[in-house]
């Protein structure tokens, strides 16, 4: 029955030609590429091996729900829009079998999806003798790293249903991807609030770099796992300082950046979720709600430790009280709906600084969610785009109670080294027993 299914699969997923808007934060990740790719990359390691057929008729099934999987983007010059094209699973789904997993994993997490060609996912089940891996790419323009983990909780959710039913249909009922699913839950005064705060994007730009070589034509992944035992101790820790996982990921941050670049001042941008101001913190679609808090503690990082995560604590409750966060997705859409496309572009281009150095923490890949019937994940990380020089970012994923610490740089084999001592540098700085 699979067999047949995935041989009908292998037709045309979409004939006919629709058109879907391309939402604010769509555009403004395109834009984004001068400093990045603009690409999701995650890593999923299987206990056995994954039904192949099965998995591409669940593929095809998660484009009934997002469509913009199998579209290309058009930039036109009144407004840009995603059309769907024609494809096939095997444009997506690709199997290579080796048994040489890791370096083939280090080759695919660095692929990038074609933007104006589609499709927007690349799926690679590296196979070896007794298990597999799926090493998956998502174009950054469709979702950021949340809607990312819910695209793979509904890929896996079809896949489960269909090896237990073989008959089973899908009903996701997604609708918005626009931020304005976020802004509407605030009343008029909260969003005249919101209009008039600070999004401190002047303080992005403090003219402090990461020293790196670069070369955009060797893209590479670091990665630096911290053990369940450690994580155990750095939950605890958290829980008697009165903190959180993230406060204390920042401090270490900070904490190694000062001895790594030898500065007396890093105003750290961390990318925070839009979707806790939705009810249920759930988006309405599979999309990008994403835009950054800014954690300033000052010059004086304290003496030690506890006092660099005491100064980030407060930091960061100053934040999450105040609308900075919002000013900015509410500005873009405000730009973005009144003004004619070319001139919306050109002036968010001005307006706009990239951090130079940021953090960013992707949060738990759920065990539970993320599950494909009949072959058990033995590991899990995510990490955003591939930074181009002199950008650098340090990403963190927890999965089954594991951290994963991942850079992704375009650059040298010195900047690689480098980059794996900071990590080091990076896990010296978290609590540990003694």
């Amino acid at each position: 029955m699979l067999h047949e299914i995935s041989k009908g699969v292998s037709d045309m997923l979409m004939t006919d030609v629709k058109r879907y808007k391309a939402e604010t934060w769509d555009i403004m990740q395109f834009m984004f590429e001068k400093f990045n790719d603009h690409q999701l990359h995650c890593v999923i390691e299987l206990d056995s091996h994954i039904d192949e057929n099965c998995l591409k008729k669940a593929v095809y099934m998660s484009t009934w729900e997002f469509p913009l999987v199998i579209c290309k983007f058009v930039e036109k010059k009144s407004s840009p829009y995603w059309q769907s094209c024609k494809f096939t699973t095997d444009d997506i789904v690709r199997i290579i079998e080796t048994e040489k997993v890791y370096e083939e994993i280090e080759k695919c997490i660095v692929l990038k999806t074609d933007t104006f060609k589609g499709p927007q996912l690349r799926l690679n089940i590296i196979r070896s003798s007794t298990r597999d891996c799926l090493c998956i790419i998502i174009n950054h323009m469709l979702c950021d790293a949340a809607g990312f983990k819910d695209y793979l909780y509904m890929l896996s959710s079809i896949y489960s249903n269909l090896k237990d039913n073989p008959g089973y249909t899908p009903n996701f009922q997604m609708s918005s991807r626009s931020a304005k699913q976020v802004l509407d839950n605030f009343s008029d005064l909260d969003k005249v609030k919101i209009f008039f705060s600070s999004s401190q994007v002047s303080k992005y730009n403090g003219g402090i770099y990461f020293p790196l070589e670069g070369d955009n034509n060797n893209p590479f992944v670091v990665i630096h796992k911290i053990t369940k035992d450690r994580v155990k101790f750095i939950k605890k820790y958290a829980k008697e300082s009165k903190t959180t996982i993230n406060d204390i990921v920042i401090a270490s941050y900070i904490r190694a950046l000062q001895k790594e670049l030898h500065c007396s001042h890093i105003a750290l941008p961390c990318p925070v979720d839009l979707r806790r101001y939705i009810p249920e913190k759930k988006a309405q679609g599979i999309c990008n709600l994403t835009s950054n808090m800014v954690c300033d503690i000052g010059k004086d990082i304290g003496e030690n430790y506890k006092e660099t995560l005491l100064k980030v604590k407060k930091s960061m409750e100053h934040e999450k009280k105040s609308f900075s966060c919002l000013n900015g997705p509410m500005m873009l859409e405000i730009i973005f709906s009144l003004l004619p496309y070319k001139f919306a572009k050109s002036l968010v281009c001005k307006l706009f600084h990239n951090p130079p150095i940021a953090m960013t923490n992707i949060g738990i890949i759920d065990k539970e969610k993320l599950s494909f019937y009949g072959a058990g994940v033995k590991d899990a990380y995510m990490n955003g785009s591939i930074k181009y020089n002199p950008y650098f970012q340090v990403a963190l994923t927890t999965f089954d109670d594991e951290f994963t610490f991942s850079v992704n740089f375009c650059g040298t084999q010195k900047d690689r080294q480098k980059i794996q001592s900071f990590l080091q540098t990076l896990d010296d700085e978290l609590p540990k027993l003694i």
